[in-house]
């Protein structure tokens, strides 16, 4: 990425269990206005520190119906695999982060609490040249009942909330 793309933090919002942290980063968002279509493209690589988790194809499937929804309503259209204007690429990882107890709690032989972290990372690049119009990621503990659409679909919506809508030309 060039030097002279000065990144900034344009969202960084916890969702309604407040356990999610999203953040998006880009100081070229305002660029995305200008184009009509996307398409996505594979990537199948995780975040870094995070390794290939529960993204089954159905979770992957809810990702991108929901991140489709999204940019709809901000007047972006879906095209055929390699056509659209722009390129969307969805990263899934989880992670397992230890909690040591301290305190009176480590006194008294509390153990290390384990848990899950899931990051879904959202890019958005123009089509043919490495400029990032958009980078964007949700992470949050997950549990095997929080992996649904609910928990999907807040991460969607709060990821993209920057997205301008679609200049009409």
């Amino acid at each position: 990425m060039s030097g002279a793309l000065a990144l900034a933090v344009v969202a960084c919002k916890t969702g309604p269990a407040g356990t999610m942290q999203v953040k998006t980063v880009s100081g070229q968002v305002a660029d995305m206005a200008r184009f009509r279509t996307y398409s996505h493209e594979e990537n199948l690589t995780p975040p870094p520190g995070y390794a290939t988790g529960r993204m089954t194809p159905e979770l992957l499937d809810k990702v991108r119906l929901h991140l489709d929804a999204e940019l709809a309503k901000k007047g972006y259209a879906v095209a055929p695999p390699g056509t659209g204007e722009m390129v969307v690429r969805i990263a899934w990882g989880i992670r397992t982060v230890l909690h040591e107890p301290t305190g009176a709690a480590a006194t008294a032989g509390a153990p290390t609490q384990a848990e899950q972290v899931g990051k879904l990372v959202v890019d958005v690049y123009e089509r043919g040249k490495d400029v990032a119009l958009f980078h964007g990621f949700a992470k949050d503990e997950i549990h095997a009942r929080d992996v649904n659409g609910d928990k999907v679909a807040t991460a969607v919506e709060l990821l993209l909330e920057p997205v301008p809508a679609r200049a009409t030309r």
